[in-house]
């Protein structure tokens, strides 16, 4: 199966690549973004591009299946920039797979496209009714991009549509402000009302699911077991900032004015307007239909999973490993070629680097590159035990602490990164004297 996936660079595209090149039935995928994407596979092509571009057809042609997820959806920009990109992009992209002769469609949708609006039944199934938001522009748009799906299905009923419908994704690469709030292990309680979310992997799951198996019709993916965000907090170890009503709406008048100087993080004033909105979420149908078994099942796996996994400061320790790379000489020439490599560090104490490796020289910096030829995964605990010498590289891949993708060149970067700064231990002064202190174990 060859696949396009339109969004690939997102916080949900990055785990849909990544999925889908897992799958030994895929065999190409085409990401089309405006950036390029954070996955390294050889399955992967990267081509640049906007869903508004009439020639996106040719993008298109000999592939099997389209995954669409281009879409603003936090970010705020003029509404009629965002109509066109969400409604007319979408549009122009579903259009394009007819003709180049797609037979499979998966869209992310969203809760959204319920509306958010007070008077839901609970829980919300696939079948409850949809209500137009014009006031939300996101809720609106994912309202209009569906209703193009409803005349879509009728006009092409060879062609399998599957729309997911997930709730607001949890996880790393959160670019909006619940991801700044999280970060800081905060969530903030507007009104008492359930917060609905889902972990994104899992929501990756769910494409891979409707994908493969060639599902159509519209399937709700959410956590269960729902809580507001003052007792989320409490379960999970976060702080609760209660944010008054009257605060809330203020901010929506005033925070647009504020990015525009250039203070503060833009949003549309709708995603505040909304919060206090009550949504009880079913996702049976994916469970009993597609088979979905999500990773994080409740809200409280959800948050937890987040506090567990994704980075809020990087441990001084591991700063000083990093920066100590660069100055101790040159690890042996692994790869004549350069060489660039995505790690990324899980847990509260971890990060995101870019480390180069060129004619044995290697650079390490801040950062994601974009894209990568490889990516290592591996949590700040096992990075520990590597500099400590307790496991070498060989037996973290194998018991599943470190994740290789792309160039496996970069496991054998990594090994003598870590075998050059181990011998630095023994070495007189303050030099040997710091490396041991990295080496400290928790």
């Amino acid at each position: 199966m060859r696949v396009v996936v339109t969004g690939g660079s997102g916080q949900l595209g990055s785990r849909v690549l990544r999925r889908l090149a897992e799958e030994p039935t895929v065999e190409a995928i085409t990401s089309i973004d405006l950036r390029p994407p954070m996955v390294a596979s050889p399955k992967i092509l990267a081509v640049p591009g906007d869903v508004r571009d009439p020639d996106v057809g040719r993008r298109l042609a000999d592939h099997d299946a389209l995954v669409h997820l281009a879409f603003v959806v936090a970010k705020a920009c003029p509404r009629p920039e965002m109509d066109d990109i969400n409604v007319n992009g979408s549009a122009n992209v579903f259009a394009a797979a007819a003709r180049a002769g797609i037979r499979r469609i998966v869209y992310s949708s969203s809760i959204a496209a319920y509306g958010v609006v007070p008077g839901h039944p609970e829980p919300i199934t696939e079948d409850s009714p949809r209500v137009f938001q014009p006031g939300f522009a996101y809720s609106a748009n994912k309202f209009q991009v569906e209703a193009l799906l409803d005349e879509f299905d009728r006009a092409h009923p060879d062609i399998a549509v599957a729309r997911l419908r997930p709730a607001i994704l949890v996880g790393h690469d959160m670019d909006h402000s619940l991801g700044d709030g999280l970060r800081r292990r905060r969530l903030f309680d507007t009104n008492g009302a359930p917060l609905p979310v889902v972990w994104d992997e899992d929501v990756a799951d769910a494409v891979a699911l409707c994908l493969l198996g060639g599902a159509r019709g519209a399937f709700n993916v959410s956590a269960d077991e729902l809580l507001p965000a003052r007792e989320l907090a409490r379960r999970t170890g976060l702080r609760a900032v209660r944010v008054p009503r009257w605060l809330v709406r203020r901010a929506a008048t005033i925070l647009p004015r504020l990015a525009r100087l250039g203070l503060g993080r833009a949003m549309d004033p709708g995603w505040l307007d909304s919060a206090a909105v009550r949504m009880i979420i079913s996702s049976e149908r994916a469970k009993r239909e597609l088979g979905w078994k999500p990773r994080c099942p409740t809200a409280v796996d959800v948050i937890a999973g987040y506090r567990d996994e994704v980075p809020r400061r990087l441990d001084r320790r591991l700063a000083f490993f990093f920066r100590a790379v660069e100055r101790m000489g040159h690890p042996r020439a692994t790869n004549a070629a350069r060489l660039s490599i995505h790690l990324r560090l899980t847990g509260p104490d971890g990060g995101d680097f870019t480390i180069t490796s060129e004619q044995g020289r290697i650079a390490v910096r801040p950062g994601v590159p974009r894209p990568p030829d490889a990516a290592l995964s591996l949590g700040t605990k096992a990075l520990r035990h590597l500099i400590n010498g307790s496991i070498d590289v060989t037996t973290a891949e194998k018991a599943r602490h470190l994740r290789v993708d792309g160039d496996r060149t970069a496991a054998s970067v990594l090994a003598d990164i870590v075998a050059r700064f181990r011998a630095a231990r023994s070495l007189p002064g303050l030099r040997g004297a710091l490396a041991r202190r990295v080496a400290i174990a928790d």
